[in-house]
């Protein structure tokens, strides 16, 4: 039986062309398959011509199988002597192959979630959000659209899930809606890696007259803090130059009396 179906990763480990002569070609294909705790691995040789498969070598059967009347040939011939057996090779090629690449394949990356506005609310269109889910490990997440908690079918659409080319994944979904005051709208996204479903809430965008009120609002709180910094400064210098002012004011105020008390002193 083959695993492909189970396996999580197939490979295409080796590929070597054996002769070309004039437009003829042979090539032959290693190729590892595992499951995805890695315990079970199935090997497969596979020799071409021109394209065409002709014999193959499979580990879990431990047989030659001929798809010719020349590989028939061939296959038979290979399956009388054990000493033809390739299943040596599920430890030295495809073992070795899972233990480099196992902390890339068997990882397991928490997905980032991102939702925004592609086109809000008009007379004659709905509104369009999209949640992003991207930077995540293995393939596999389902997302889903939240309306005040409850799960959302009606309206929803989805890119397939899509290879960065650096084992990691990325979707799209997309929310076409009729706004309703004061409602709840979140992307939810379940992944291996995480524990529990993350739920991602939709921010809208304050009215332009809110806005304009807190943009206001900050910029006097701003206003005030700065007016508050600059009498404190105000006062503190003030309050270095006010001693020597009064040092100098009681230094002319002694000299003054000494020399009323020199002059009472000689009449």
């Amino acid at each position: 039986m083959r695993l492909c179906a189970l396996s999580f990763l197939c490979m295409l480990l080796g590929l070597f062309i054996v002769k070309s002569v004039n437009g003829y070609y042979g090539q032959r294909h290693f190729q590892c398959y595992y499951t995805r705790d890695l315990n079970t691995i199935e090997f497969i040789h596979s020799w071409y011509f021109n394209k065409f498969e002709y014999l193959r070598y499979n580990s879990t059967t431990d047989k030659y199988t001929g798809y010719t009347d020349y590989g028939v040939i061939q296959a038979a011939a290979l399956n009388q002597d054990p000493k033809n057996s390739l299943y040596s090779t599920v430890y030295t090629f495809c073992k070795d192959r899972s233990d480099k690449y196992a902390t890339n394949i068997l990882k397991r990356v928490k997905p980032e979630v991102t939702v925004r506005s592609l086109r809000s609310a008009s007379d004659n269109l709905p509104a369009v959000l999209m949640c992003t889910v991207y930077d995540y490990h293995p393939k596999g997440v389902k997302v889903s659209w939240l309306r005040d908690g409850k799960v959302v079918n009606e309206g929803v659409s989805s890119t397939d899930e899509l290879s960065d080319g650096d084992w990691y994944y990325q979707i799209h979904t997309y929310l076409e809606y009729v706004p309703r005051p004061g409602e709840n709208i979140s992307c939810m996204v379940e992944h291996e890696s995480l524990t529990q479903p993350h739920i991602h809430t939709w921010e809208p965008p304050l009215p332009v007259a809110e806005r304009n009120k807190l943009i206001i609002g900050i910029f006097l709180l701003v206003l005030g803090i700065f007016l508050a910094v600059a009498g404190f400064l105000y006062y503190m210098l003030r309050a270095k130059e006010c001693p020597l002012e009064k040092t100098s004011q009681s230094i002319s105020l002694e000299r003054t009396v000494s020399e009323t008390s020199s002059e009472a002193s000689n009449p």
